[in-house]
C-alpha cells in the first residue's frame, strides 16, 4: 500500500518536545545570546507552564550541547555560529551513515520503490508552488526517519531525531530558505537505488555525502545571516538544507 506523504511533518506530540522548539528558535534566532542565563522558574512563567516540563526540556537541550546546566546557577546558553553548526552536522552525519548501513539490511524493498516514485513524481512537476515545497518538505523528512526506524536501533534513531531537530529550528530561526529540492531529491534517489542494488556501504557513503553539502551551505547561509545579508538565489539553487 502506497504511503500518503504528509503535507506537513507530523506535529511533536510531548510538551516537553515543544518547549525544546521553542528554547531552540530562541537561541538560533539571537534572542538567547550565547553566555545567557536560562533559569528554570523564570523560563516556564514565560511559557506558562510548570517547572518540571521546563526542567525536561533543559536535561535534552543540554544532552545535545546546546546549553550548559550548571548547580544553583541555572543553565547558560552556550555560544552558537557556523563552526557550532557545522559539528551539529558532523555527529548527525556519523549517526546517519551507520543507520543507512543498518537499514539497508532490514527496509522492505517496496517502501523504498514508493519513496522513489514519489519523488520522481515531485521532481517532474514544473509548478514549484509553496504546496510543492511544503511536500517536498515533508517528503525530505520522512525519508530520513524511515532510514533511521529501518536502522533496528531505537537509541540511534532518537539521537538522530534530536540532532536533525536542531538543523530544523536552526532552519526555521534564519529563515528557512536553503530549499533545494531537486538536488535533496536526486541524492536521495541515489541512495534508494544503492539500497535496493544491496550496495549497503554505497548507500553510506551518499548519506556521508548529502549530509555534509548541507553543512556547508548551511554554515555559510548562517554566517552571511548572522552578518545581516544572505545568499544569492543562485547559490541557493545549487545546494540546500537536508
Amino acid at each position: 500500500m502506497r504511503q500518503k506523504i504528509l503535507k506537513k511533518p507530523a506535529p511533536r506530540s510531548t510538551l516537553r518536545s515543544e518547549l525544546v522548539s521553542k528554547i531552540l528558535g530562541q537561541i538560533f534566532s539571537g534572542e538567547l545570546p550565547g553566555g545567557g542565563r536560562l533559569i528554570e522558574e523564570e523560563v516556564a512563567e514565560k511559557l506558562g507552564v510548570s517547572r518540571t516540563p521546563v526542567r525536561e526540556a533543559l536535561g535534552e537541550l543540554a544532552s545535545i550541547g546546546v546549553i550548559q546546566l550548571r548547580p544553583n546557577h541555572g543553565a547558560m546558553v552556550r555560544p552558537f555560529g557556523p563552526a557550532q553548526l557545522i559539528e551539529i552536522y558532523h555527529v548527525r552525519r556519523i549517526l546517519e551513515v551507520e543507520a543507512t548501513r543498518m537499514a539497508a539490511e532490514n527496509i522492505e524493498p517496496h517502501v523504498l520503490n514508493d519513496f522513489r516514485e514519489q519523488t520522481q513524481e515531485l521532481l517532474a512537476q514544473d509548478d514549484r508552488s509553496p504546496e510543492w515545497t511544503e511536500t517536498a518538505l515533508a517528503l525530505d523528512q520522512q525519508f530520513h526517519e524511515l532510514l533511521s526506524r529501518s536502522s533496528g536501533s531505537e537509541r540511534l534513531a532518537e539521537e538522530i531525531g534530536k540532532y536533525r531537530n536542531l538543523v530544523v529550528a536552526v532552519g526555521n530561526a534564519v529563515g528557512n530558505k536553503l530549499h533545494a529540492h531537486d538536488q535533496n531529491m536526486s541524492e536521495h534517489t541515489a541512495i534508494i537505488d544503492h539500497i535496493l542494488a544491496r550496495r549497503a556501504n554505497e548507500a553510506a557513503a551518499g548519506m556521508g555525502r548529502h549530509i555534509d553539502r548541507g553543512a556547508n551551505t548551511a554554515a555559510e547561509w548562517l554566517r552571511l545571516v548572522y552578518e545581516g545579508r544572505e545568499p544569492t538565489a543562485a547559490g541557493t539553487a545549487r545546494h540546500g538544507k537536508t
